[in-house]
């Protein structure tokens, strides 16, 4: 009894505080502000999604190759690989991060928004000061648990006009994307051709991330679609929304109107299109280690120097943020699907084009805007699955599927990891990661295509 009190009073204070949220409103110059908002943190996002992975081969020579970790020696190889399986364990904090963003549909958008930021800024700041690979791992480990929430993108399809939502998005990812150019800045600036001076990148947008965290306590509202809905459950009786809870149990009826990740799961699964989505998506995910993880071990290993390589990580982020850019007006015109399929196979193409260029050692340039080609096509392949998601469940439940999404995909994951680590002791790495996500990405693409509904012009006020 005490219990259910303590719960009414809650939600009390929770109902009269949205409703005071509710009264003020937004104007135009708020939606402005909110969209420079959730462009910083993009940047922010995009750059922690990217650092660890652009400096790879100088902290696996450092911890690995000219020092030994645990009284042993390692071949390039065979540190990147026991990395590798390491950094599986750090994921293991991913089975976590759905019942984290679970608490958006409670609590919603904007404590999380915070929290996330702040949290990928402190993973930043602890690999900026670590002075061994266990504290490396630890940064690591915590960028791995807060960097991918995408929060941001729940705020952009619940604040954004449903006709010019894929634009918007669109938009505000390739900025974010474009603010990957930071990190060949930086390391041009503060590494140039000394590998060891790796750390020093990461103390700017650890120092970025702060400052955003603090913009978005003082400037950000939670989302309309959120504040109404919730409202709405709230302003119903305790008793007659317990009620209706054990109706529906009775009943054996999907509690789908109930967040929870597992809920959450639960929906994916009882509706055939969700279902399927989940499957291609999941598969999908098995080329990502493969495709994102390893690009800048490839070309350091087929010869190219530091500097050769930054000159190649300066295109990445220009082309991926063209076609990220170029890929809103796609899905917006030609539909969600066509989006997804069409980038699957320049992924594709684009891979088999940089495995080229560093074999054959063309234009450093160019290898990077083929780089930025197949991993921007890949993203915004995956993007768009999860926008697809987001824009087939309803608003209540929403932030709990998208939870429950990133649980699920990391079957896939886990399947990748574990296929590159053993292929890269077998093969090259740029023939293993070649074997791994052209299959991947071409099976799921397929399946997808054939079996998932298009999403464009959903209404997310309407969908039930």
């Amino acid at each position: 009894m005490k219990t259910s009190e303590n719960i009414e009073v809650k939600e009390s204070r929770q109902l009269s505080k949205l409703k005071k949220m509710q009264s003020k409103g937004t104007s135009g110059k708020y939606f402005f502000v909110l969209l420079v908002l959730i462009a910083i943190v993009n940047i922010i996002d995009e750059v922690t999604s990217n650092l660890t992975v652009t400096v790879q081969s100088s902290f696996v020579t450092e911890f690995f190759v000219n020092n030994p970790f645990m009284g042993k020696y390692y071949s390039y190889e065979d540190g990147l690989a026991f990395h590798s399986g390491i950094g599986v364990f750090t994921y293991v904090l991913g089975l976590f991060t759905p019942f984290y963003k679970a608490l958006a549909d409670k609590l919603g958008r904007k404590p999380l928004f915070a929290m996330s930021t702040l949290g990928m800024a402190a993973g930043l700041m602890v690999i900026h000061l670590s002075s061994s690979y266990i504290m490396f791992l630890i940064g690591f480990a915590i960028i791995s648990f807060f960097m991918g929430h995408d929060i941001q993108i729940i705020y952009i399809l619940e604040e954004a006009p449903d006709k010019h939502r894929a634009k918007i998005y669109s938009f505000l990812k390739s900025f974010g994307i474009l603010g990957v150019i930071l990190i060949p800045a930086l390391r041009d600036m503060l590494m140039g051709n000394d590998a060891t001076k790796w750390r020093e990148i990461f103390l700017v947008p650890s120092l970025i991330g702060f400052v955003a965290v603090f913009l978005v306590i003082l400037f950000a509202k939670d989302t309309k679609v959120f504040i109404n809905d919730r409202i709405e459950y709230l302003s119903r009786p305790y008793e007659e929304r317990e009620a209706e809870k054990l109706i529906k149990k009775q009943k054996k009826e999907a509690q789908r109107n109930q967040s929870g990740v597992f809920n959450g799961v639960k929906y994916i699964f009882a509706n055939k299109d969700t279902k399927m989505l989940i499957i291609s998506h999941i598969i999908f995910d098995a080329a990502m280690p493969a495709i994102a993880l390893y690009f800048e071990s490839a070309m350091h290993r087929a010869g190219m120097s530091t500097s050769d390589i930054t000159k190649a990580l300066f295109m990445v982020p220009v082309i991926y943020a063209s076609i990220t850019l170029l890929s809103g007006f796609i899905a917006d015109k030609a539909g969600r699907k066509t989006t997804v399929t069409l980038f699957s196979a320049t992924c594709v193409i684009g891979y088999c084009l940089f495995v080229a260029g560093i074999l054959l050692s063309w234009n450093p340039y160019l290898v990077g805007s083929f780089a930025g080609l197949y991993q921007g096509s890949y993203w915004i392949g995956r993007d768009y699955m999860n926008v697809m998601m987001t824009e087939k469940v309803p608003t209540d439940i929403r932030a709990s599927v998208v939870g429950a999404e990133g649980l699920l995909v990391i079957i896939g994951l886990v399947v990748g990891y574990g296929s590159i680590i053993v292929g890269m002791m077998l093969l090259p790495i740029w023939w293993a990661c070649l074997a791994i996500s052209i299959p991947s990405v071409s099976v799921a693409a397929i399946m997808f295509a054939m079996k998932v509904k298009e999403t464009k012009g959903a209404n997310l006020y309407e969908i039930e």
